[in-house]
C-alpha cells in the first residue's frame, strides 16, 4: 500500500483530488506531496434539490402520514455498515411515542426481509431505492433527515463526502448527524445537530431537541442553505478546472 501511494499517486501523478481535508493528511503521511493533493468534496445539484413543495404536499404525493413526525434516511443500508443504518433502527426501537415515523430510503428486498426480521418495528416503513429525481421530493416529507454514520471504519470517519449531506443541507429540512471528522468537514453546530457515533441513546436525544426547539431548527436550515452554496457542481467543477490548469 505505501509503494501504491508513493509510486503511483506520489510521483507519477501532477495534481491529486480528494473528498476530505483527512485523506490529504493521510497521503501526506504516506509521503505524497501535499502541494499536489487538492481537497474537493462532493456536491449538489441546487436546482434539483431547492424545490417550492410544502411538507404536506410532498406526503401527498409519496402517500406519506400527515399527522406523523417523519425521521428519514436515504441511501444504502447494508452494502456497508458503517452507514450506521442499525443505529438509526435501535433509535426508532426505542423510542415509545407514537407520533414517530421512521422512513428509511434505499432497501433492497433481502435487506428489508433482515430488518423485519430483526427488529419487527411498526414505526418504521422500509422502501426501496428511488429514482435519484425523485429523493427532493422524499426530504421535503420529511421532519427531520439523519445521516447516521459510524465511525467504525476509516472510510466513513476520515474519507467519505456523502452526496446525501449535501441533498439534506440543500432541502430546507433539519440535519441529524454523527459527530464523526469527515462529517464535521462540512457540519457543525451551526447548521446541524450532531449525535455521538454509534449511540442511538444519543441519536434520539438529539432528534427530540430537534422536534421541540422550532427556533433552534429555523437557525440551523438558514445556515445550512447558505453553507450549501460552497458545494455546488457547478462551484466544484470550476475549482477543479482552476487547478487542472494552473
Amino acid at each position: 500500500m505505501y509503494d501504491f501511494f508513493t509510486n503511483v499517486l506520489g510521483r507519477r501523478q501532477k495534481k491529486i483530488f480528494v473528498l476530505t481535508q483527512l485523506m490529504k493528511e493521510d497521503l501526506i503521511k504516506y509521503g505524497v506531496d501535499g502541494r499536489k493533493i487538492h481537497v474537493s468534496p462532493d456536491g449538489v445539484d441546487l436546482e434539483q434539490f431547492t424545490i417550492s413543495l410544502s411538507k404536506e404536499d410532498a406526503r401527498k404525493k409519496l402517500n406519506l402520514p400527515y399527522d406523523k413526525t417523519i425521521v428519514m434516511y436515504t441511501g444504502s443500508f447494508y452494502m456497508y455498515k458503517w452507514k450506521g443504518v442499525d443505529v438509526l433502527l435501535e433509535a426508532a426501537k426505542s423510542i415509545d411515542e407514537d407520533r414517530y415515523l421512521f422512513v428509511l430510503v434505499g432497501a433492497n428486498k433481502d435487506e428489508v426481509s433482515q430488518i423485519k426480521r430483526k427488529y419487527s418495528l411498526t414505526n418504521v416503513l422500509l422502501l426501496p431505492h428511488q429514482p435519484h429525481k425523485d429523493i427532493p421530493v422524499f426530504l421535503k416529507a420529511a421532519d427531520v433527515l439523519v445521516l447516521p454514520n459510524t465511525d467504525s471504519d476509516a472510510i466513513s470517519s476520515r474519507y467519505t463526502s456523502p452526496l446525501k449531506l449535501f441533498e439534506y443541507m440543500a432541502s430546507g429540512v433539519p440535519i441529524l448527524a454523527s459527530n464523526i471528522p469527515s462529517i464535521r468537514e462540512v457540519l457543525d453546530n451551526s447548521n446541524a445537530v450532531l449525535f455521538e457515533p454509534g449511540s442511538s441513546k444519543a441519536l434520539v436525544s438529539g432528534l427530540k431537541t430537534l422536534i421541540s426547539d422550532g427556533e433552534l431548527v429555523s437557525g440551523l436550515v438558514k445556515q445550512a442553505k447558505e453553507d450549501v452554496l460552497e458545494y455546488t457542481w457547478h462551484k466544484r467543477a470550476g475549482l477543479v478546472f482552476l487547478e487542472v490548469v494552473t
